[in-house]
C-alpha cells in the first residue's frame, strides 16, 4: 500500500505544486525495489479508467514519470521577477490524455543531440610513462623496475601496501570530462574523482612520513585512520589537514573559491601563503571556503548531500549562478557551452539533474528563461 505521505507527494506534483525536496522523495521511492509492486498497484487501481482504452505499461509509465519529474526539479524559483513558465506533468497527460499521447509528448525533441567524443582517463607514472585506463578493461601497474604497485579493474585503481619501497614515487591520474574514476591509495584511502580531475599522489607512502597528495578538480575522501601520519591534500594556496575523515573538496581553476564540504571526522584548513598562515577547523556538517580574489577564508552550514551527490551521478544546484551551472554541465557531459547571453550567467536557479540528456537540461532551462540554444557536434551555444 502507497504510504499518505508518499501519495501526498503524488498529487501535490499532479497539481504542480511539490517543492524540489519532495519531487527528489519521490523519485527515490519510485525507484526503491521493495517499492515496485506498491507502485504497479497504485497505477493499476487510480489509471484504471482514464488509460483503459491503451493497457498500463507500468514499467514504462515510471520511467516516464521520472524522467518529468527529473525536469520539473527546474521549475524552483529563479532570482528575477520574471514568473516561471508551467510546465507540463506526466500526471496531467495519465489523467486527460491516456499513454499513447504520453509517449507521443515525452519522445518528441526539437534539438539534436550532441555527439560525446570520450576521452580516456590517463594515468602518468614517475617515469614519465603515459597510459590509458578503459572503464571497462583492467590493467596491472607496475613500477620501472617491474614490480606489481596497483590492480586495475574497471573505474577503480586499487594500490598495494608492499613495504618495498625506500623513497617517494608519484604516479598522476588524469579523469577527462564526462568520466569519474575511483582510486584507493596503498594506505586504504579511497578517492572519488569527478570529471576533469588531476591527482597525483605517491603510489605507497612511507612509514613516519606525512601522507600527502596533491589535487586539481574535486574529489571526495574516505580517509583511513593513522594517527601517527596526518593526511594532507594540497590544492592550489589551501592545505588540508586529516587524520581519518570523509570530506569533499572541489578546485577547478574557472570557479571562484576552494570549497571543502566535511561529511565526518574532522579537518583543518590551511594557507599556506598567508603571512599569518591563517586556518581554519571544520565540523561534520560545515563548508570551509577560500576565496582566491580577497584571500580570505569563511565557514557555512550545508546539506552534505548537495555536494556530494555527484558520485551517484547527480547536480543539485541551490541559489546557483548560471555561470557556475554551466561549467559543471560541462565537465559531467563532455561538451563546451558558449554563452553569448551575458545577463543569463548571472541569474540564480535551483535545479537537480541524473538522467538527463544534455538537450533536456538545456530545455528544462529555457522553459523558466526566454532564451535559445543549438548544438552543433560537441559545442553549445546559447543565444
Amino acid at each position: 500500500m502507497v504510504s499518505s505521505k508518499i501519495e501526498n507527494h503524488i498529487v501535490k506534483y499532479l497539481l504542480n505544486e511539490s517543492t524540489s525536496g519532495e519531487l527528489d522523495q519521490l523519485s527515490q521511492w519510485i525507484m526503491e525495489p521493495k517499492n515496485q509492486k506498491k507502485f504497479q498497484k497504485y497505477i493499476q487501481s487510480h489509471y484504471k479508467i482514464t488509460i483503459s482504452l491503451n493497457k498500463p505499461d507500468v514499467e514504462k509509465i515510471k520511467k516516464n514519470l521520472l524522467s518529468e519529474i527529473k525536469k520539473d526539479k527546474t521549475r524552483l524559483m529563479k532570482q528575477t521577477a520574471r514568473k516561471l513558465m508551467a510546465y507540463a506533468s506526466v500526471g496531467i497527460l495519465l489523467l486527460g490524455l491516456g499513454y499513447n499521447i504520453l509517449k507521443d509528448h515525452l519522445d518528441r525533441s526539437g534539438h539534436q543531440e550532441p555527439l560525446n567524443i570520450g576521452q580516456s582517463v590517463i594515468i602518468e607514472t614517475s617515469n614519465g610513462d603515459v597510459q590509458p585506463l578503459s572503464e571497462e578493461g583492467s590493467k596491472i601497474i607496475r613500477s620501472k623496475d617491474g614490480k606489481v604497485l596497483g590492480k586495475q579493474n574497471g573505474a577503480q585503481l586499487v594500490y598495494l601496501h608492499t613495504h618495498n619501497l625506500k623513497s617517494l614515487s608519484y604516479n598522476t591520474i588524469r579523469v577527462p570530462y564526462g568520466k569519474r574514476f575511483n582510486v584507493v591509495l596503498s594506505d586504504g584511502t579511497r578517492v572519488y574523482l569527478n570529471s576533469g580531475t588531476s591527482l597525483k599522489y605517491p603510489v605507497e607512502f612511507l612509514k613516519g612520513q606525512d601522507r600527502q597528495v596533491f589535487l586539481s578538480g574535486e574529489a571526495y575522501f574516505d580517509v583511513a585512520e593513522d594517527s601517527a601520519r596526518p593526511f594532507k591534500v594540497h590544492a592550489d594556496e589551501i592545505e588540508l589537514v586529516v587524520l581519518g575523515t570523509m570530506f569533499n573538496i572541489s578546485y577547478y581553476p574557472e570557479n571562484p573559491e576552494i570549497q571543502t564540504v566535511l561529511v565526518e571526522g574532522s579537518v583543518e584548513i590551511k594557507n599556506r601563503k598567508m603571512i599569518d598562515y591563517q586556518s581554519i577547523k571544520l565540523k561534520p556538517g560545515k563548508m570551509g571556503k577560500w576565496n582566491k580574489k580577497t584571500q580570505k577564508m569563511s565557514i557555512e552550514s550545508v546539506d552534505t548531500y548537495i555536494h556530494t551527490a555527484w558520485m551517484q551521478d547527480k547536480l543539485i544546484f541551490r541559489f546557483a549562478t548560471f555561470k557556475s551551472i554551466r561549467h559543471a554541465l560541462e565537465r559531467k557531459y563532455n561538451v563546451t557551452i558558449k554563452n553569448l547571453n551575458g545577463d543569463l550567467d548571472q541569474q540564480r536557479f535551483d535545479a537537480s539533474f541524473d538522467i538527463e540528456s544534455i538537450d533536456e537540461v538545456l530545455q528544462s532551462f529555457s522553459r523558466s528563461y526566454d532564451m535559445d540554444y543549438k548544438i552543433v557536434n560537441n559545442e553549445i551555444i546559447i543565444e
